[in-house]
């Protein structure tokens, strides 16, 4: 655990922070009054402005010795340190000593907003056969009450089958479910009560499920009813189950038969009944055996986040209370809400799985705010817009894959007509062009009084970002020219950040109105970073300022669940978690993740392959590419890969050397470019001129094509899209030795 240092500390010390410690000045610290003025004044980017703050927004910080004739770092393998500038001289913990934990932060959300909309959903008439056409939510009073209610249930019930104290709370709670708002009630009841918990994969089958459940010994599991056959499927092998709870509401003869009829084991490995209740059941026995609340410490771990992991079984990443308020320290110290929604009710699309990291830290973020969640009215992202357009969210978190669709879609719409092409053309180039040479919020009255009226309001609205202030992106790279074509088509900032589930997801965010883009901004106030050299890549940290990532601070885990030797090959001696990513730290100290370690393999002629790095290059710089797997045989001189592609920018960009593609299906486009060799060189051709900084021999020789050929159903992927190389050389071997097969379609041409 880090020594306790907050904002409020760093306001304290840092001249820079003057204005805001004056403003601080009337009130109490730690008071109520004094946190919200303090969350009200944030970010702390913003001073003494803004524009001093970009130019340099981390710095080296760690001790430099002279040798008389050059300045040496005390070890030549590793760059300098790396702080956040706005915190150089203490990594910062929490927002105030006053918001230590998780808890506190929602706590105080429900004392300062008890009536603001907390979760909500839209409604399901059986009758009609339709859903609400609105968003019917919970306050934060209601949702503080339930999440004690069902806290106190669980530890009833439990402990009366586990024959210990109601007040034991030594165990670990699973989830199995999509995003839904008793997901996130179940989480702030274990909250409430210092209950670790830990959350199922919906998506990698009954045996990762199985496996956590018996590694973790839980003995209750929460889930979606839609998730019951599979949880009473695996009932038979887990050892300490003695409580299922249903998340939906389930009637006295649905409960009776299932706990009758369906639970056919009985009894778990420890010769406790297994029972089956309903969330709400659970909160009526809470409420009626009210047990005292036991808020937790910065010390309590909050969770057990399993990587889905490129190979192996997932490894358990602990993350204690410290890491959620790090990280919502990081957030606010860079997060701005404009002056004219402050103290205002703001909305949030849970929209990623709450399974993974990234969701859990903007969820956070969002209920130390007062902000309203929606959830989508079924697990599936293609009711993502409608739903969009009826909650109108204010900022959502999002992954390369839907912006790209959200790109295409904006183009396909445009181009309808020839005439609403050419202004929107006009319109977005002028945009584009303004960004990329001033950067910062476009505030001209050409923008405001022509742009948004004749274009910019309209895109927006057709997908519901109408309110929308800011994107964040992460967990994978997006191209620079999506980032810029959608910046310029919703003038709304797009931030992209980098983070893995050891670090309590982001890191680092990068500013939202830059006009160089690209990077994943400087590493943040809660956590420092170096680089470390990669010699068999030919990464140098000292001289290039590249090489392997690595993090250190509070909102970094400490060690992973169970598995010492895992623990000890990821932490060194001094704490530096290696994060495998190969990184790049530019002159104002933001951060570009360029290439994977360990991930390289030889050709026939010698040339070493970064598959990653390369990947990276193609995804970073061609819109229409939404997953790349590159792959090389050691006998070849060239490479091959499978590319899923989105269809409507692939029919555009070869419409213009073969229009009859225009009239061809997404199945069809796709299934002509792989049996059509001159259609597939010309798209070879026109992805691999989008590529900058890659050699010939690292450029795409010949390819299969698809949509959505690199999925979780076939194994290939992880649930957060990281190649799995092993499986998914396994499982295309075929394609790929057919392409080898059919040769080189570019190898006259010059790359």
């Amino acid at each position: 655990m880090y020594e306790t240092y907050s904002i409020s500390d760093v306001i304290q010390a840092d001249v820079r922070f003057q204005p805001l410690k004056e403003k601080l000045a009337g009130y109490v610290r730690g008071s109520d009054e004094y946190l919200a003025e303090l969350l009200n004044e944030l970010p702390l980017n913003s001073y003494p402005t803004y524009k001093t703050y970009l130019k340099k927004q981390a710095v080296p910080v760690n001790k430099i010795v002279n040798d008389g004739n050059n300045t040496i770092d005390k070890d030549s393998h590793y760059s300098d340190v790396f702080r956040n500038s706005l915190s150089p001289e203490k990594l910062v913990t929490c927002v105030d000593q006053k918001l230590s934990t998780g808890y506190e932060h929602f706590m105080f959300s429900a004392r300062r907003w008890p009536e603001n909309d907390c979760l909500g959903n839209r409604i399901y008439d059986p009758i009609t056969s339709t859903w609400s056409e609105q968003y019917h939510f919970e306050t934060y009073k209601q949702i503080a009450e339930r999440a004690h209610a069902f806290g106190s249930g669980i530890m009833s019930l439990v402990n009366v089958k586990r024959n210990k104290p109601l007040k034991s709370n030594d165990f670990i709670l699973a989830i199995l479910a999509h995003n839904m708002p008793e997901w996130v009630i179940t989480d702030l009841a274990c909250q409430s009560y210092s209950i670790t918990n830990t959350a199922l994969y919906e998506t990698l089958g009954p045996k990762t499920s199985e496996y956590i459940m018996n590694l973790t010994e839980s003995p209750v599991l929460v889930f979606a009813k839609s998730n019951m056959y599979n949880v009473l499927s695996i009932l038979p092998d887990l050892e300490y189950v003695n409580t299922l709870i249903c998340m939906e509401d389930l009637n006295e003869s649905e409960l009776k038969s299932i706990n009758e009829s369906l639970l056919t084991k009985n009894f778990n490995k420890l010769n406790e009944k297994i029972s089956l209740f309903s969330m709400k059941q659970v909160e009526q026995i809470g409420k009626l055996n009210s047990i005292p609340l036991i808020p937790p410490t910065p010390e309590t771990t909050y969770t057990i986040s399993f990587t889905s992991g490129t190979t192996g079984l997932p490894k358990g990443v602990v993350l204690t209370h410290q890491a959620i308020t790090s990280s919502n320290a990081f957030v606010l110290s860079s997060m701005k809400v404009p002056n004219s929604k402050k103290n205002k009710q703001l909305y949030d699309m849970c929209f990623l799985p709450l399974t993974h990291i990234f969701q859990r830290q903007t969820t956070s973020y969002a209920l130390s705010m007062g902000v309203g969640s929606g959830f989508l009215h079924k697990p599936d992202p293609l009711v993502l817009v409608e739903d969009l357009k009826i909650l109108k969210p204010d900022f959502l978190s999002m992954v390369p894959r839907i912006l790209t669709r959200f790109e295409s879609g904006i183009k396909t719409t445009l181009s309808k007509s020839a005439i609403q092409k050419n202004i929107a053309s006009n319109i977005i180039e002028n945009k584009a062009a303004r960004f990329s040479s001033h950067g910062g919020t476009d505030r001209s009255l050409l923008n405001f009084l022509l742009y948004h009226r004749v274009l910019i309001d309209k895109i927006r609205d057709s997908l519901g970002l109408t309110n929308g202030s800011f994107i964040v992106t992460g967990s994978a790279p997006i191209a620079k020219e999506t980032l810029l074509f959608l910046r310029s088509a919703l003038d709304i900032g797009i931030r992209q950040g980098y983070g893995l589930t050891e670090s309590f997801a982001g890191i680092c965010l990068a500013e939202p109105h830059e006009r160089d883009i690209g990077s994943c901004g400087a590493v943040g106030i809660s956590t420092e970073c170096r680089l470390k050299d990669v010699p068999e890549m030919s990464y140098y940290a000292k001289k290039d300022l590249k090489g392997e990532l690595q993090l250190r601070g509070p909102q970094v885990f400490s060690h992973y669940f169970k598995s010492p030797d895992e623990t000890q090959a990821a932490i060194d001696k001094d704490g530096w978690f290696s994060t495998g990513d190969v990184g790049f730290i530019d002159s104002k100290g933001r951060i570009h993740i360029i290439d994977r370690v360990k991930n390289f393999f030889k050709l026939a002629h010698g040339e070493y392959i970064a598959p990653e790095k390369i990947e990276n290059a193609y995804l970073s710089s061609c819109p229409y590419i939404a997953q790349l797997f590159i792959f090389g045989d050691p006998l070849q001189t060239y490479l091959v890969g499978v590319v899923s592609l989105e269809y409507e920018g692939t029919q555009n960009a070869l419409s213009r050397l073969h229009p009859e593609v225009l009239s061809l299906s997404e199945e069809k486009l796709f299934d002509k470019i792989n049996n059509d060799p001159i259609l597939k060189k010309d798209l070879l051709l026109i992805i691999n001129r989008c590529t900058e900084g890659l050699q010939g021999f690292e450029k795409l020789h010949n390819m299969m094509v698809g949509t959505d050929l690199l999925n979780v159903e076939n194994g290939t992927v992880t649930p957060t899209l990281k190649i799995k190389r092993i499986v998914a050389t396994k499982y295309f071997r075929k394609d790929l030795d057919l392409l080898y097969q059919q040769g080189s379609l570019i190898r006259v041409e010059k790359l």
